[in-house]
């Protein structure tokens, strides 16, 4: 892929097709992406594989959604974030954001990893990229994985279709919580500081009213496009 082709075959909410990618990337076999159907009924929280370590969401745009007062675009802490700069990719960033700020989950020697340690050691800063080199290996992420993006159970759309549908990211990193997209060019968003009380992600209150209030915001007929899957240990 030539840096004035930047656009790719959008991911599809399929916890095996994400699990599949973050495994390319360098995620260890003993953890996956899995559904989360809910996030407050505790008959579906009952078989979720814990603990969640990442959230992703997936949601139908809406201009109506506003950033609350209480939270805020920074740059200023250690929490890694990627500027998306491919059309259609933002399911790939959602993979970057969840493992990048879970780097104990990857595998020494990754691909991943040894992007973020050459980073590291060039920047001096855990979550300091430069622009060029991020997007660099992103291409070459999405030239090493061509096939994966177009996997899954539905047909894919063309790489420079307009899709409405987008993927955000949900994380915790030094007792902060964080929401992650890659079109925020501010950078990351901060929620608020993570409840102390809290087993794992899931049951972060900042992260459940968070996603409630892009539920809130949606149209009638696109409650049905949202849908949500957890980065956590396999079952096997």
């Amino acid at each position: 892929m030539s840096r004035g082709d930047r656009a790719v075959v959008p991911i599809e909410s399929n916890p095996e097709v994400f699990t599949e990618f973050a495994h390319n990337l360098g995620l260890k076999k003993e953890w996956a992406y899995f559904d989360i159907y809910s996030l407050t009924e505790p008959e579906l929280l009952a078989f979720l594989p814990r603990p969640v370590k990442a959230i992703v969401l997936l949601f139908p745009i809406n201009e109506n959604a506003k950033t609350s007062a209480n939270q805020q675009l920074s740059n200023s802490f250690d929490v890694i974030w990627f500027k998306q700069s491919v059309k259609n990719a933002c399911g790939l960033y959602a993979i970057l954001h969840s493992l990048s700020n879970n780097q104990s989950l990857l595998e020494p020697g990754s691909d991943l990893a040894n992007f973020l340690k050459s980073q590291n050691d060039t920047t001096g800063s855990k979550n300091k990229f430069d622009d060029d080199t991020a997007d660099q290996f992103v291409l070459n992420v999405i030239n090493e994985n061509t096939q994966t993006f177009s996997t899954g159970q539905s047909e894919a759309p063309e790489a420079t279709a307009d899709i409405n549908l987008h993927y955000i990211t949900y994380v915790e990193e030094n007792g902060e919580i964080f929401e992650l997209d890659g079109r925020n060019l501010g950078g990351p968003l901060y929620l608020g500081k993570s409840d102390p009380t809290a087993t794992d992600l899931i049951e972060q209150n900042l992260v459940r009213l968070r996603i409630a209030s892009y539920m809130e915001n949606a149209n009638e007929e696109d409650v049905l496009n949202f849908a949500m899957l957890g980065l956590g240990p396999t079952w096997e």
